[in-house]
This record gives C-alpha cells, structure tokens and sequence, in this order.
C-alpha cells in the first residue's frame, strides 16, 4: 500500500517541484550579466601582414591564363593503359 501511495502521489509532486526549480533557475541564468570573454589577439598584426602579402601577390600574378594548364589536361598527361591478358 505505501509503495502505492508514493507512486501515485509523491513521484508526480516531485516531478513538478523539479520541473518548477528548473524552470526558475533557467530564467534567473538569462539575467545575468555576461562576463565578456577573454580573446587572443596577440596574432593579429601578423594576420593582417599574412594577408596583405598575399593580396600583393596576387596584384604581381600575371593575368594571362594561357600559360597554365588545366587539370584535364595534365590528367591525360599521365594517364597509362593496361592491357589485360587472359580470360
């Protein structure tokens, strides 16, 4: 009989109290202020250097695509044929 009364009564109320609790706390969390992050910035002067030497590099690549090949054509550069013997 005891087990009876606490499946009917005491595990539907504690699942209400937690849902409750719960509930609280996830809304007390969103009105936090939110501490700012820390953030690494000790590489960005690099960065910034890193990419200003490849756009200057690019600015000095000849514009002319005649003199590269494309990548069907060094495929049947290299491409070999096997003959199979036998059945």
């Amino acid at each position: 009989m005891d087990l009876q009364l606490v499946s009917a009564v005491a595990f539907p109320l504690l699942m209400v109290i937690g849902g409750i609790a719960a509930w609280r706390m996830s809304k007390s969390d969103s009105t936090k202020p939110e501490t700012p992050t820390w953030r690494d910035d000790s590489l960005d002067d690099w960065r910034k250097e890193r990419d200003a030497q490849a756009e200057q590099a690019r600015t000095f690549r000849p514009s002319d695509p005649t003199h590269l090949s494309t990548g069907s054509e060094e495929q049947q550069e290299t491409t070999k044929r096997h003959q199979r013997l036998g059945g």
